[in-house]
């Protein structure tokens, strides 16, 4: 089941009103397109050029006066993918620039539905990863030490989101 259409939520206030202690702001909803995000800007600015971002919901970190044209073509992208690799990869990496590049290059490996490491070590057998296993020697495979490797070897797992990922250098 795949699980698509992640939205950024920023809360954007006008910087002059907010100095002169007025809260003018709303929450705004990405990805849009261009011309609808400049239109709401001006909703919100008029004639003042400045903002600022004073709350967000997002799988990555958003400052307080980054550029929203950037964000959103960030939400954009992960907009694409299934929403648990997009969360998985940002806890995985703090960097979204190289998730997004991760994304796009399709540059990762994934495996859900698992509950750990020990899971993916089964299933990465099972796939024949490693090579051809007669089954009368399939009972002696030590998952916990190939998950130990996989940890080693950069997997990350989000269990609630029951996600494994591994960027790939």
């Amino acid at each position: 089941m795949e699980e698509t259409g992640m939205n950024v939520k920023l809360y954007v206030v006008n910087l002059a009103k907010y100095n002169e202690g007025k809260l003018v702001g709303e929450w705004l909803t990405l990805p849009m397109s261009r011309e609808e995000l400049e239109e709401w800007l001006q909703g919100i600015l008029g004639e003042d050029e400045e903002y600022a971002i004073h709350d967000y919901e997002a799988p990555f970190h958003i400052g307080e006066y980054d550029h929203v044209s950037r964000i959103n073509d960030t939400a954009t992208v992960i907009a694409r993918y299934d929403c648990r690799v997009v969360v998985a990869l940002s806890e995985c990496l703090d960097n979204v620039d190289e998730v997004v590049r991760l994304l796009e290059s399709g540059d990762y490996s994934v495996y859900f539905d698992v509950g750990n490491l020990c899971d993916v070590a089964a299933d990465m057998v099972d796939e024949g990863y490693f090579g051809s296993i007669p089954p009368s020697i399939s009972c002696y495979i030590d998952y916990e030490k190939i998950a130990r490797d996989l940890k080693m070897d950069g997997w990350y797992i989000h269990y609630e989101l029951k996600v494994a990922v591994r960027p790939h250098s």
